[in-house]
């Protein structure tokens, strides 16, 4: 029980990590319109993360059914998210905090979270991100539906809560979120995703994932 807790956590840990047009917009929108606003931008990924999670696991599952397909899309799964991390991890920032601009044009907070849902749900990266996760998920026969839900729920309740973190912190973050600084944080959240990868497609090829 404790394991996919454990491994969603870290996975989620991760994902956070990574510097795109959400974290910039979550940021931007806390130094210049608060903290309230920033947190329903992060609901609205919280949802569109929460769609592709289920759209693609449930995708992968149905595949799963026909057996003999297991070990591709478990291995298919382990080669994007090491794609994924190799990417991130050579991914040039150039974009610095002040860099969005955010127009204040939302009059409700449910318009606040569809910009989130929106901007999450047009990034390709999400898509093939939650496609990885599906694969990796999908060969764990262990993983059976409250398995997953746990592993799912953690993931995504850990990117949930650091984002709502940095809408917080925001302000104090503004002076060190440099070009470099962003690199770093690639770097760090890239390998991290390619040594992931690389361990999936490992265990799956020795049978002990």
């Amino acid at each position: 029980m404790l394991e996919p807790i454990i491994s969603g956590l870290l996975l989620g840990g991760v994902l956070a990590l990574l510097v795109g047009p959400v974290f910039f917009m979550i940021i931007n929108t806390s130094i210049k319109k608060g903290v309230l606003p920033a947190s329903m931008l992060a609901v609205g990924v919280l949802l569109s993360d929460a769609f592709f999670a289920a759209l693609t696991f449930f995708g992968s599952s149905f595949i799963f059914y026909l057996k003999e397909y297991d070990f591709i899309i478990g291995i298919s799964g382990g080669l994007l998210i090491l794609a994924f991390g190799i990417f991130t991890f050579f991914k040039e920032a150039t974009v610095n905090a002040g860099a969005l601009e955010v127009i204040d044009d939302s009059k409700t907070r449910i318009i606040d979270i569809l910009k989130g849902f929106t901007m999450n749900t047009l990034n390709p990266s999400a898509l093939l991100f939650w496609l990885g996760v599906a694969g990796a998920v999908t060969v764990k026969e262990h993983y059976t539906g409250y398995n997953a839900l746990l592993f799912y729920s953690s993931t995504l309740g850990m990117v949930f809560g650091t984002d709502l973190l940095k809408a917080w912190v925001a302000a104090r973050l503004k002076g060190i979120i440099t070009a470099n600084f962003l690199v770093w944080m690639n770097r760090i959240s890239g390998l991290a995703l390619s040594i992931y990868g690389i361990i999936m497609i490992v265990k799956i090829f020795t049978g002990t994932f």
